[in-house]
């Protein structure tokens, strides 16, 4: 899996994420890789860092480390200007 990737997710529960960790992180042997959480449109909440990506909003807010075992498709590749949308919003969150 590489940073920019949405994949379906089925650990303690089914979901999609964005792949946020560098391509470096995640080609080690650490067994996790860093995701925002990916839901369709219309299961958008209130989130003012949401990210719109094709047929998905990105969820900056909602990170998690779900185990590389646990992934299962992919499902969609986020682009450039997406993936820097979803990069300004963890630096807001960050206070970077």
């Amino acid at each position: 899996m590489q940073r920019g990737e949405i994949w379906l997710i089925n650990g303690a529960r089914e979901r999609l994420g964005l792949v946020i960790s560098s391509d470096v992180y995640n080609a080690t042997d650490v067994p996790v890789v860093l995701v925002a959480e990916a839901v369709e449109k219309d299961r958008l909440r209130d989130s003012p860092l949401a990210v719109e990506c094709g047929d998905y909003v990105i969820m900056p807010d909602r990170l998690s480390a779900p185990m590389k075992k646990w992934f299962e498709e992919r499902v969609d590749v986020a682009d450039t200007a997406t993936m820097r949308q979803v990069s300004r919003a963890l630096r807001i969150l960050q206070d970077l």
